[in-house]
């Protein structure tokens, strides 16, 4: 058996929950109070097939990055929370507080695109300088390369070719688009973007890679979070899918 809240302590050292956006609901999901647990299950998103998982596997923890709960509930009828509890099952969230955090989600995601280190630049915005010009197209085909994507959504207003700037926001950033305009990028590449927010792109050319595959390495990001502590103990890590496809 082995400590939870020697987990938790490590999660929040790196992803401190102030300063999760007021609007989230990072940190506990499910709490019973359990002070020790046997396995590990990492997840991106709690659905009831990753509750599945976790009980066929023996885990009694899961850490996940989207939360559970979201919005104030009136009645329990999810069947995720339902067989969580049934099972025992302990959930904690590292939302955005993790995509915020040094080594969280946007950075993991630049690191993904092959832009190594980048800095933060203001909330959830993170970029960097490049030391030449890169062609659009020969980026759009690396990074679907680099992602293992076969299409990402590409807006281009002004038909720019080469960039020298890029900034990245991980999961729904579309709602940054205009921010990042203002600021002066070149290229933001983040996962999700609306119909409407796809006009606030003007000068700058935007990558929508999916709100799945800009955030899918979180398995990753929370073994690297528990370094020598996660030796310890097995972690496993969901196997999840994008909940749709192109045909």
């Amino acid at each position: 058996m082995y400590e939870v809240q020697e987990v938790i302590d490590l999660i929040e050292q790196v992803a401190p929950p102030e300063t999760a956006a007021k609007w989230d609901n990072s940190g506990w999901q499910i709490n019973f109070g359990k002070k020790n647990f046997n396995k590990i299950m990492t997840a991106l998103t709690v659905t009831s097939d990753v509750v599945e998982q976790a009980c066929k596997n023996g885990c009694d923890l899961i850490i996940a990055h989207h939360p559970l709960i979201f919005d104030p509930l009136k009645k329990i009828d999810d069947p995720s929370i339902i067989k969580a509890i049934q099972n025992g099952i302990q959930i904690y969230s590292a939302h955005t507080n993790l995509d915020v955090s040094k080594g969280g989600t946007t950075d993991t995601l630049a690191e993904k695109c092959g832009f190594g280190k980048v800095s933060v630049i203001e909330d959830f915005i993170n970029g960097k300088t490049l030391d030449e010009e890169i062609d659009v197209d020969f980026l759009k085909k690396d990074i679907k390369k680099r992602l293992n994507l076969d299409y990402i959504k590409v807006i281009n207003h002004a038909g720019t070719q080469k960039i020298k700037s890029v900034a990245f926001c991980a999961g729904a950033g579309g709602s940054e688009i205009s921010r990042v305009n203002e600021l002066g990028f070149n290229l933001f590449i983040t996962g999700e973007v609306k119909f409407h927010e796809s006009f606030e792109g003007k000068d700058t050319v935007v990558f929508a890679v999916g709100h799945y595959d800009s955030e899918k390495y979180v398995g990753e990001i929370f073994k690297r979070i528990l370094g020598d502590l996660g030796k310890k103990f097995e972690i496993l890590e969901a196997d999840e899918k994008r909940p749709y496809d192109f045909d």
